[in-house]
């Protein structure tokens, strides 16, 4: 055999067009040798398969030959479906070393001269298992252990998957073991940075069937649980903290072993399960990922064998499951799971966790209309930070606090809060905290009619925002801006943020016959700078329209401060006596729900 290293592959995220594929040494291997065995060229369907499959057989020459090959009676997505979970089968005559490859290449194992004997047929598993022969059996087991990883790993967490329950690794430091990998080409480096390591698919899935044939694959897929189990939960508290995006970050290189750990453990080991999910929620959330890791939460948390769980996890995956369902509406459905979770924390003394269940319950209630209780929990929140000198809970407390003076009509008061959350986030380093204070005072800059300072500070919090990786606020503080210039009777500014506002909504948000049927309306924030737009050209008609669109939009949503404001301009533009004071009736309503009280300007644009 003579194995020789990897060549390049393109990247999972590379245009579909072959010119931009054909740079890359893999693909330009495999197209060599497609060529030999076939005369038409690849149609435009066939370059998704081309990149998969060369990523599939990790570069390997010997694979993308026997690969190629197939291509005399397959074309190339035919080739990948019927290959592309089973590469090791793949077989073909043994090839012989060009002189490139004898230059470039070590020789693992010396085969005898054939050269008059009849062709030799070899399977990718024989080249694969090849190598694996020179491997001394400590050195097989351990490869046998790293199967186990789905995608990049690093120097540490291969440290982790080799130890033993003890944590000793036997053999001791695992560089030399990779060096000797990487040698024989069993495992390939790229990039930098910690997570640069890679078994080859083809020595993965090998070293997976060792495994599962010495019965030890189940005992390994334990471990590979355990391991991310402790990565999620050492990560978690970084996840609420000033190194929020390097976490992130770090949780995303590991994606896909992270859901393979979970959704292993969930049925093997339940309690490596809810430990692994429970250090998840703050990723999942900024991800997206906010209905499928609340589910996988639910299901843990409901499973019977988890029922004797350290109750701290399961206080933590209480939480964890309401920040979760926050995000698509369903925090009242998880108030008693919280509230569980908030009484465990106490009775252990767990400051930390207690902090953690009193803000989330802050919100919870808020939702639901508890605001007296949301408020008597944010008061604690800081009072328990204030006595503990925890500078970052200060600083979310006052933060959650501002939304109370807000509902009440206080704007200084809500302006002292902010300016408490930008000083004590400063003071702690927590510039994501210190980008959506900036947010918030915005809003309420632009709410005390100061559209000048609403619209320099909401850049400065969309600038920063981006900055730390989190553009999901961008739309609302977008909104904030644009209705800044609209009030300020600014027009081409208000429509230059409304183009940006209905990029963003195109493209996070397809246009559904439901959206669709509330006729020019692509989001609140849209419909309100449009509103505004309208009433000071005087079109009250078209006012009234957008105003009406713009409550609806706002209507469910996680403040009904946005739809009091459209009603109070909605009730301003509606000239008809009996309509008026229908949409009179509706805002009073939802000032009563929300318990909003209205500011001055706003009371004297419905009396006007």
């Amino acid at each position: 055999m003579w194995p020789v290293a990897p060549l390049e592959v393109p990247p999972a995220d590379v245009q579909a067009d072959l010119e931009a594929v054909v740079g890359y040494p893999a693909a330009t291997l495999f197209l060599a040798r497609l060529r030999q065995v076939r005369r038409e060229p690849l149609e435009p369907d066939e370059v998704g398969a081309l990149i998969g499959l060369v990523r599939r057989l990790g570069g390997l020459p010997l694979a993308l030959e026997l690969a190629a090959a197939r291509g005399r009676v397959l074309d190339l997505n035919e080739i990948l479906n019927r290959y592309g979970d089973r590469v090791l089968d793949l077989a073909g005559p043994a090839p012989a070393p060009s002189a490139t490859e004898a230059a470039t290449v070590s020789r693992a194992a010396v085969a005898p001269d054939t050269r008059s004997e009849p062709a030799v047929t070899v399977t990718l598993r024989d080249a694969v298992a090849a190598s694996y022969r020179l491997l001394e059996a400590d050195e097989r087991r351990a490869l046998r252990r790293l199967s186990a990883f789905r995608n990049r790993w690093s120097v540490d967490l291969a440290e982790s998957m080799l130890a033993d329950e003890t944590g000793q690794v036997a053999g001791g430091d695992p560089v030399e073991l990779l060096d000797r990998l990487i040698a024989l080409g069993l495992l390939s480096v790229r990039g930098s940075g910690p997570f640069r390591f890679r078994l080859l698919d083809v020595v993965r899935d090998f070293a997976t069937e060792r495994a599962a044939a010495n019965g030890e694959l189940g005992r390994i897929r334990r471990r590979h649980a355990v391991v991310f189990s402790a990565l999620a939960n050492r990560t978690a508290p970084e996840l609420a903290g000033g190194n929020f995006s390097a976490a992130v970050g770090r949780l995303d290189d590991v994606a896909s072993d992270l859901w393979a750990a979970l959704a292993y453990s969930a049925n093997d080991d339940p309690h490596t399960a809810l430990r692994l999910a429970a250090g998840l929620p703050r990723w999942w959330r900024f991800r997206g990922r906010d209905v499928p890791g609340r589910q996988w939460l639910r299901r843990l948390l409901d499973d019977p064998r988890t029922a004797d769980a350290d109750p701290i996890v399961r206080a933590w995956a209480g939480v964890g499951v309401g920040q979760l369902a926050v995000e698509h509406g369903g925090g009242a459905e998880e108030l008693p799971a919280v509230e569980a979770a908030l009484a465990e924390f106490q009775r252990a003394g767990d400051l930390t966790g207690e902090l953690s269940a009193r803000s989330l319950l802050c919100g919870l209630w808020m939702t639901t209309g508890g605001y007296d209780e949301a408020r008597r929990h944010g008061e604690a929140v800081l009072a328990l930070a204030s006595r503990a000198g925890r500078i970052r809970d200060m600083a979310v407390a006052q933060n959650n606090l501002t939304w109370h003076e807000i509902r009440l009509g206080d704007l200084r008061a809500a302006r002292r809060r902010l300016a408490a959350v930008d000083r004590l986030a400063a003071q702690c380093g927590e510039h994501r905290l210190r980008a959506l204070a900036r947010a918030n005072l915005a809003e309420v800059a632009r709410l005390d009619g100061r559209y000048a300072e609403a619209e320099v500070v909401g850049r400065r919090a969309i600038t920063a925002l981006a900055e730390l990786g989190d553009p999901g606020h961008r739309r609302r503080v977008l909104g904030t801006i644009g209705r800044a210039h609209a009030q300020a009777g600014q027009v081409e500014e208000a429509r230059a943020v409304l183009a940006e506002i209905r990029q963003l909504v195109a493209a996070s948000e397809p246009a559904t016959p439901e959206r669709l049927a509330l006729g020019r309306v692509e989001s609140g924030e849209a419909a309100s700078i449009e509103a505004v737009l309208a009433f000071n050209r005087g079109d009250k008609e078209s006012a009234a329209e957008w105003f009406n669109a713009a409550a609806q939009a706002y209507a469910g949503g996680h403040d009904l401060r946005d739809v009091a404001e459209a009603l109070v301009w909605l009730a301003a533009s509606t000239e008809e006596p009996e309509a008026r004071r229908a949409v009179v009736d509706w805002l009073t309503s939802v000032c009563k729900e929300g318990g909003i009280t209205l500011l001055p300007r706003e009371r004297a644009l419905i009396s006007g």
